[in-house]
């Protein structure tokens, strides 16, 4: 009904991770533009019909890797410049634990927490990067770690020279931050700290605080703007396949215990 109705021109979806790729497929078929949670997709058979079906139609995808759009990150941003050098970003997610029983686990419904969470901040590392992943390799904790792990360091190697290492851990204290991004680049360090603070060593500019914000209300209001008025997606798609790939190469990463490569 949703979709057949010639007034709706925008689709949002936010239902379990093993529905978004089939709606976001018929929304697109649709002639729909789609805003749907994160992950795009959980396995490559999903996503290859994802971009055939969105070469397909004159909708737009985008998904909801909201992080980019905080107060904080939006600050950092003209700090690195459009076009910055290589750089060593350092992402630390305490994550939390969650009972090996949740969907979210099952690689086959919730497509693990790295498919599901961890994308996150793949993009914010490429936005911040101004790059895309071109490799990725997963050291991960445990002598026999399950491919569902949610303890685990995700190196990202960029196309224009810069490391990412996204610590993505369920073991930690709930009174340390949730999120933290160290920056380094050019004898300069950023750090964000749980999207509250934002401290600068090397710049002119000064520290920030305040309420935590991880940019919902940007996503959307840009959002909005953009179907409105036109023009780009906020997020390109290309953006959005090049972090779905990578996080489904820290998963083949773990199988093979190697570097995987991003076409």
């Amino acid at each position: 009904e949703i979709l057949s109705d010639e007034n709706v021109d925008l689709v949002f979806i936010t239902t379990r991770h093993h529905l978004h790729a089939q709606m976001v497929v018929q929304a697109l078929g649709a002639g729909k533009h789609v805003f749907v949670e994160k992950p795009l997709a959980i396995n490559e058979k999903e996503l290859t019909e994802v971009m055939e079906a969105h070469e397909q139609s004159p909708g737009s995808v985008v998904v909801g890797f909201n992080r980019r759009f905080a107060p904080l990150a939006q600050k950092v941003k003209p700090l690195l410049g459009n076009h910055p050098t290589p750089m060593n970003i350092v992402a630390t997610m305490n994550a939390g634990f969650i009972p090996g029983d949740s969907w979210v686990h099952d690689l086959d419904i919730g497509g693990g927490r790295i498919i599901g969470e961890a994308c996150h901040f793949i993009d914010l590392c490429s936005f911040f990067a101004n790059s895309k992943v071109k490799s990725v390799c997963v050291s991960s904790m445990g002598k026999k770690p399950q491919l569902h792990t949610d303890n685990m360091s995700i190196l990202l190697k960029y196309e224009n020279g810069t490391n990412a290492v996204i610590n993505y851990f369920a073991n930690g204290s709930k009174a340390y931050s949730k999120e933290r991004i160290e920056l380094f680049s050019e004898e300069r360090t950023i750090i964000l700290d749980n999207w509250r603070k934002l401290k600068t060593f090397g710049f002119k500019s000064k520290d920030v605080s305040g309420k935590q914000d991880k940019g919902h209300y940007n996503q959307f209001k840009e959002l909005l703007v953009q179907q409105k008025t036109g023009g780009s997606p906020i997020i390109s798609f290309e953006e959005i396949i090049n972090t779905t790939k990578a996080s489904f190469a820290a998963i083949e990463s773990l199988r093979s215990n190697g570097w995987i490569d991003i076409d």
